[in-house]
């Protein structure tokens, strides 16, 4: 016996599917509205998949003592996202949807700051769907964000596709809204698209000489050279030849610090201004800058993910930031 499997209790009608082995002897059964219950595995029968066909067997009618509301329903997107359905009243269990017409290899990783361990690596098929993981709902604002990464299989020649990896941090108030029927799972959810492009906007490139005049302004002037307005992207260049001119003369510890106190700085102007999307080029060398910038990134509330930004470009040396 499997997780995945369908079963049903050896004396009684209810039918479900192993969700999680507890122990040798004890599994846990996911049965109607994403309900698990723990079950000895000697009281569970395994369900053949030919066995309704075989018997005629009609599917089984459950009695609803009370009509709930419908969920609303998701529209129809081609897109790929982490689904979030309750499992019990403690539980949610975590999805990875491919609702697109490749398939993916993922790899999901849990983040502690520069450490990362693997919750699962796997394919999922073209518009199916895999769980990953489940967390408990108390603990969620605890838990640490997660790194998601894929990459498009294909079996024609092609030129090699680009690795998408995003970052997301889950917390609780972002499942305060009424949850959505998620037509790939049948259940209600909430939903978190991973490659949804940010629409006709267009990013603003600013050179040197502008960055360098936009940091050096005083605190009182409005800086809007590279925070723009509403609804706009920017890039954000924090090599320290960029922000301070006598770089020569600082030490290691004081460059990361003013590199570190403008990307906070330029942030903070972007979610004020109500900036969509900000990239910040940080480079590439030893990764600590990148390292403690992602380790900031993951402990806001209003940033919606975070990712590697234009490869092509930047290798792994800039960061795209999406903001709630």
């Amino acid at each position: 016996m499997k997780v995945g499997d369908k079963v049903r209790l050896l004396h009684g009608k209810e039918e479900g599917i192993v969700s999680k082995i507890l122990d040798n002897q004890l599994v846990e059964v996911e049965i109607e509205d994403g309900f698990g219950i723990p079950v000895m595995k000697s009281e569970l029968v395994i369900i053949a998949a030919e066995e309704s066909a075989s018997f005629d067997r009609q599917p089984q009618q459950h009695v609803q003592q009370t009509k709930k509301p419908e969920p609303k329903k998701t529209t129809s997107q081609q897109h790929v996202a982490i689904a979030v359905v309750a499992l019990n009243d403690h539980l949610r269990s975590f999805y990875l949807l491919n609702d697109t017409a490749d398939e993916l290899i993922f790899c999901i990783n849990e983040v502690d700051g520069v450490n990362e361990r693997t919750l699962r690596m796997d394919k999922v098929q073209a518009g199916g769907h895999v769980k990953f993981t489940e967390q408990s709902f108390a603990e969620l604002d605890k838990w640490n964000a997660l790194s998601i990464t894929f990459i498009r299989a294909s079996s024609k020649w092609a030129i090699p596709p680009a690795i998408k990896n995003f970052h997301l941090k889950f917390k609780a108030k972002q499942f305060t809204k009424e949850p959505q029927l998620i037509e790939a799972l049948g259940k209600p959810g909430h939903l978190f698209p991973l490659n949804q492009e940010s629409g006709k906007e267009k990013p603003v490139t600013l050179d040197a000489e502008q960055l360098k005049e936009g940091m050096f302004r005083s605190s009182n002037e409005v800086d809007n050279k590279n925070i723009t307005s509403k609804g706009q992207t920017t890039e954000i260049d924090l090599h320290i030849e960029e922000i301070d001119e006598n770089y020569s003369q600082l030490p290691k510890d004081e460059i990361l610090r003013i590199q570190l106190e403008t990307f906070e700085k330029k942030l903070d102007e972007a979610i004020v201004a109500g900036i969509n999307e900000i990239t910040f080029i940080h480079g590439v060398g030893n990764g600590t800058l990148r390292n403690h910038i992602h380790k900031r990134l993951s402990q806001m509330e209003n940033i919606q993910y975070f990712k590697d930004a234009k490869k092509e470009k930047f290798g792994y040396g800039a960061t795209l930031i999406r903001i709630n």
